[in-house]
């Protein structure tokens, strides 16, 4: 008997059985980590896709509130403008978003802020003249003779990817200005029908 051979033939064999023995370790590895490396991907395309969504919106807030106190005057034509054109800056298309443009002052009875006049993207006015407006932030920024035009949206993002997961993220977002070109800026309903 060739014993040479024998212990050639024999690390042959061990030689081939940890090659296999490694092949599985490295296909259980795979299948123990995939999982959680598609998860990990997965949410950094979401995260990041929510936030460009939240920075998108807030543009939008920010240039529906500042484009509306550079005018003296604005008419329900303009306003209308003005709200397809936020629509525009959060997503091209058609999409389901709640955009609302309030003029506040203060009333001189009662100290309080209250709605001068307000607007949204359907036509229709969100607040009533007159009512006290409770979600700024900071009253002290108006006195009598002035107001402040404060812009207001909020938007459902429903992500294409994953939204059997996570039905929606709800982002709501205010931006103020003061009239640049007026004390107040007006709202007109029609030609010379404007708030006082």
């Amino acid at each position: 008997m060739d014993w040479s051979r024998l212990k050639a033939a024999d690390l042959r064999r061990r030689a081939t059985a940890a090659v296999r023995a490694e092949g599985g370790l490295a296909a259980m590895e795979f299948a123990l980590l995939a999982p959680l490396m598609i998860f990990l991907f997965f949410a950094v395309v979401e995260g990041s896709n929510a936030l460009s969504v939240s920075r998108r919106v807030s543009l939008a807030v920010n240039t529906l509130a500042d484009l509306a106190s550079q005018e003296t005057q604005l008419s329900a034509t303009q306003a209308d403008d003005l709200f397809e054109g936020v629509e525009q800056i959060i997503a091209q298309g058609s999409i389901a978003v709640d955009a609302r443009l309030v003029s506040l002052i203060i009333d001189p009875d009662t100290d309080e802020v209250v709605v001068h006049w307000s607007r949204d993207n359907s036509g229709g006015e969100p607040y009533a003249p007159g009512a006290v407006y409770n979600d700024l932030a900071d009253a002290s920024l108006l006195d009598v003779s002035s107001s402040l035009v404060v812009g207001e949206i909020e938007y459902s993002y429903v992500s294409p990817l994953t939204k059997a997961l996570i039905p929606s993220v709800e982002f709501d977002k205010i931006a103020t200005r003061w009239p640049r070109r007026s004390a107040r800026v007006q709202f007109c309903t029609a030609p010379n029908v404007c708030t006082n």
